[in-house]
């Protein structure tokens, strides 16, 4: 038991000698220990439109009564980084959880002794259980008919369905599959009025020849905001046509091309996407085809560098001063329920910005070039752009293609140089290498060629031929790239179609450690009847595959979960869990 003393000081003028005279004059009183014991207490995201309550009833104990009539309570809920709201006066709190609810939700509970005057303090957090957290997704062509299947969690034991979209929803996708796109970053709350607590969905789009859903990646529900909303001017025309060729999100901004044409999303909370158009010395408008896409990742304002298939060509494209100029806009837009629709038509600060020539850039800059972006070689075809580290000093953009002669034709560029050009002598346009392929070059002739790269390895990416994956090794600059052999499917007969990392450049983080899921490298592997699987090699820096320790045996993971006809897949991730 606890006691207050207080002490009823003695004094005199003979204080400041330092005398003191001790007459034992105390007055005290027993406190009343109040003691807040709170269970463990998570939630699932409930589906759009609907919502879920959850019983927060924490054991409250006092040391002087049994009873409960001395006490008062009080209930706050956190809604940004530093403003609580009061919620409750009650000794139980009921917590509604809604759609857009996918973070930690923090409740203080205060319990106040009316008696005694004393106040004691619990943070109750509430935590969110995700399905789909660490999960591949496999889209499928089957009969025409578009299904979604899974491989979720880590490690050698997963769960493995071959139709989760029905199974989560009770419904079937409508058209034949044509592609996937994943946005783990997108923000729900304000990123100026609460910067330091991010709330993020997962945007998970599956895209179809009649329908381009837009879902929550955590529920598979339809998300608030469909393909229309996104790609905003659409709904304001009223036009229903679609044709999504590919659909790339990061912390800084969200990037879709739309039959060539290249759609850009601040990092704000508004989902509004604009058309990047080209530069007048170029001719201005539309008149180019985003082929392929690299997004950077060192900025706040957004950037990429787009192959152009209709001018051979690459260019660089940045959102520079919108975001903030253009924030009131974007809410007003966001928010005005179409009366406002005239901002965005209007685009005063010219937000989906300006792709410009990278030659021009060099020229202006008076920075050398390894190669001319302008004008690539006239029979290259193009087949992957991505991420990469470079000698262990910056991010690149990583463009991969060949040519006739079954040549790999690789560009690098210095995304450090492109994100600041008025910088010091760095060149945009960095490296250039040209490399005899190996392997089956079939794979090259027929113009599928599946690439993969992240920000793990240093100047290092990876190609599939056949039913063997290959490492091409970049790092010594001054010596031909070497290529070598680093997996090769049992199966001589079957194929690998395609090939991602988890991530190219972000990781999870549980209890504080990362996964490492830049070196985590997938595999669609086919045989001739279109039965696919999808195996999994964990990779070291060196671009080789790991061994257990205990067993030295090499850590590569299959799931068979009778996929067939596979059309693309990607990997769904949320960065803390």
């Amino acid at each position: 038991m606890k006691q207050l003393f207080k002490f009823l000081c003695v004094t005199s003028s003979l204080w400041l000698a330092s005398c003191y005279e001790d007459k034992s004059n105390y007055d005290y009183h027993e406190i009343n220990d109040i003691e807040i014991v709170s269970s463990l207490y998570v939630y699932t995201t409930p589906p759009e439109g609907m919502t879920r309550e959850i019983l927060i009833e924490p054991t409250i104990t006092q040391t002087m009564t049994s009873g409960s009539e001395n006490l008062a309570y009080e209930w706050k809920r956190r809604v940004d980084g530093l403003s609580w709201s009061v919620v409750g006066h009650e000794a139980t709190y009921r917590l509604v959880v809604t759609s857009n609810d996918t973070q930690d939700i923090y409740l203080r509970f205060a319990v106040t002794d009316t008696d005694q005057d004393i106040i004691t303090y619990e943070e109750i957090v509430v935590r969110p259980i995700f399905a789909f957290n660490q999960c591949w997704f496999v889209l499928q062509n089957e009969n025409d008919q578009a299904v979604l299947g899974s491989v979720d969690g880590e490690g050698a034991v997963r769960v493995v369905t071959h139709d989760i979209y029905k199974q989560e929803t009770g419904r079937s996708f409508s058209g034949k599959p044509t592609g996937l796109g994943l946005h783990p970053f997108m923000r729900l709350n304000n990123l100026l009025t609460d910067p330091g607590n991010p709330i993020y969905a997962i945007l998970l789009g599956v895209f179809t020849d009649t329908e381009p859903y837009i879902l929550n990646g955590s529920t598979l529900e339809n998300f608030k905001w469909n393909y229309q909303r996104l790609l905003y001017e659409k709904r304001i025309k009223g036009d229903a046509t679609f044709a999504p060729w590919s659909m790339i999100g990061c912390r800084n901004n969200l990037s879709i091309v739309d039959d060539g044409k290249l759609w850009m999303a601040f990092c704000d909370s508004f989902g509004l996407c604009y058309t990047a158009k080209l530069d007048p010395a170029l001719g201005g408008e539309f008149d180019y085809q985003a082929a392929l896409l690299g997004y950077g990742v060192r900025t706040l304002a957004p950037s990429n560098v787009i192959y152009d298939s209709r001018g051979n060509r690459f260019l660089f494209h940045q959102m520079t001063d919108a975001f903030s100029m253009g924030l009131n806009d974007r809410q007003a837009i966001a928010n005005g329920n179409g009366d406002r629709d005239n901002l965005y038509t209007e685009d005063r600060y010219n937000a989906g910005g300006t792709l410009v020539s990278l030659a021009t850039m060099s020229e202006e800059a008076k920075v050398s070039s390894a190669f001319d972006p302008d004008h690539l070689p006239g029979d290259i075809r193009m087949d992957y752009m991505g991420l990469m580290n470079s000698q262990l000093t910056y991010n690149a953009t990583l463009a991969v293609g060949h040519n006739s002669s079954n040549e790999l034709l690789v560009y690098e560029f210095n995304q450090d140089a492109l994100s600041s050009p008025s910088v010091g002598d760095l060149s945009f346009c960095n490296a250039y290498w040209n490399i005899r392929a190996k392997g089956d070059v079939s794979a090259l002739q027929a113009g599928e060629l599946p690439v993969a790269s992240s920000l793990f390895f240093n100047r290092i990416f990876f190609y599939a031929a056949g039913n063997k994956v290959y490492r091409v090794d970049m790092s010594f600059s001054e010596q031909i790239p070497t290529v070598s052999l680093v997996y090769e499917y049992p199966d001589a007969d079957s194929k690998i179609t395609h090939m991602k990392f988890k991530s190219d450049c972000y990781d999870i983080i549980e209890n504080g450690t990362n996964k490492e899921i830049q070196r985590h490298l997938g595999l669609i592997v086919e045989d001739a009847g279109g039965n696919a699987c999808l195996v999994e090699l964990l990779l070291t820096v060196a671009g080789e595959i790991e061994r257990d320790r205990q067993t030295d045996q090499p850590i590569i993971y299959t799931f068979d979960g009778d996929f067939k006809h596979v059309v693309d897949f990607t990997f769904s991730f949320r960065e803390t869990i």
